[in-house]
């Protein structure tokens, strides 16, 4: 049956304790932390009372950012966050599912997440959060860090494309897509925030300077998001304009050329029609006079361009 149990913590004594055992029942002041898809999960929920419409929320296949209170002792927060598995691409967003039930954490994962695995690490190491509503409050900053440094790297890339002309249209369009499929996620995700600050819940009033931070930080996020798909916009946009001047210029002088030589096309070919009467077929000094002419015509078109600024 604990099949899905992944860590068990205990915050009712001074010091964090790891239980690895699974009871059947709650035991208020412990983080559950759950595979999501593993048999036996659904069910211990159940039995411990949770109601069907929480536990299909907290384990649903897709969501998106939300906060939900259900009483004063049970509200549930989803998040998303940066995936940064190896073989997976960051904007490919997991989700973290966080239940607070009755003095109880629990959390649930599909894909394991950064966020988790180093409060884990800290609590192993003895520097990890004392008490369960810090432990919320660390993993929701945590996915907010994990964001901000990952948009940290796409800063540095939109730095450049001003001086590194040779980053190709592809590669910028991989970032504006990831940007996008962030701004998606991420941004629903300052109402979680708001609406953990505003639901002045009394088991998380020790942690309120902690959401507050929260808040700054995504909506800091949010912006970033927004500049730099600004800012890909821009420099995108400024491509377009270079590429369509280029065509423009290049058709404007083939067009030129092709006017220039319009005359001569037209006198070689009524001249090339083989029938009798053309003149100047018996004088030797017909083709270079012809030739002179057409060079004449040629100049003569190009000082009137010249005159009507047209070259």
């Amino acid at each position: 049956m604990s099949d899905f149990l992944i860590s068990r913590w205990c915050f009712s004594t001074a010091k964090p304790v790891s239980k690895p055992n699974l009871a059947e029942s709650f035991e208020q002041g412990n983080w559950y932390h759950c595979q999501r898809e593993q048999a036996g999960l659904r069910e211990w929920l159940a039995v411990n009372q949770v109601p069907s419409a929480i536990i299909d929320s907290l384990l649903a296949n897709d969501t998106r950012p939300r906060f939900e209170t259900y009483s004063e002792d049970c509200f549930l927060v989803i998040l998303r966050g940066i995936n940064l598995n190896q073989g997976s691409e960051p904007d490919d967003m997991l989700s973290l599912r966080i239940l607070w039930f009755n003095n109880t954490l629990i959390t649930t994962r599909k894909v394991p997440s950064r966020a988790v695995s180093q409060l884990l690490s800290d609590l192993e190491n003895g520097s990890g959060p004392r008490s369960l509503d810090s432990v919320l409050t660390s993993l929701m900053n945590s996915v907010n860090r994990l964001i901000a440094d990952f948009l940290s790297n796409i800063e540095e890339s939109i730095g450049e494309l001003e001086q590194d002309e040779s980053m190709s249209i592809k590669e910028i369009n991989q970032t504006h897509l990831r940007l996008l499929k962030l701004r998606r996620y991420i941004k629903p995700q300052r109402y979680v925030f708001e609406d953990l600050i505003n639901a002045q819940l009394p088991m998380l009033t020790s942690q309120s300077l902690q959401i507050k931070n929260g808040l700054d930080s995504i909506l800091r996020i949010n912006e970033s998001i927004e500049f730099y798909i600004d800012q890909i916009n821009f420099h995108l946009g400024s491509v377009n304009q270079k590429q369509n001047e280029i065509m423009n210029r290049n058709t404007y002088l083939f067009s030129i050329i092709a006017g220039i030589f319009l005359p001569a096309s037209f006198f070689t070919g009524l001249l090339g029609v083989n029938i009798g009467g053309i003149p100047g077929v018996d004088e030797p000094m017909a083709f270079t006079l012809f030739c002179l002419s057409l060079l004449l015509i040629a100049v003569v078109e190009i000082i009137i361009l010249k005159k009507f600024k047209f070259i």
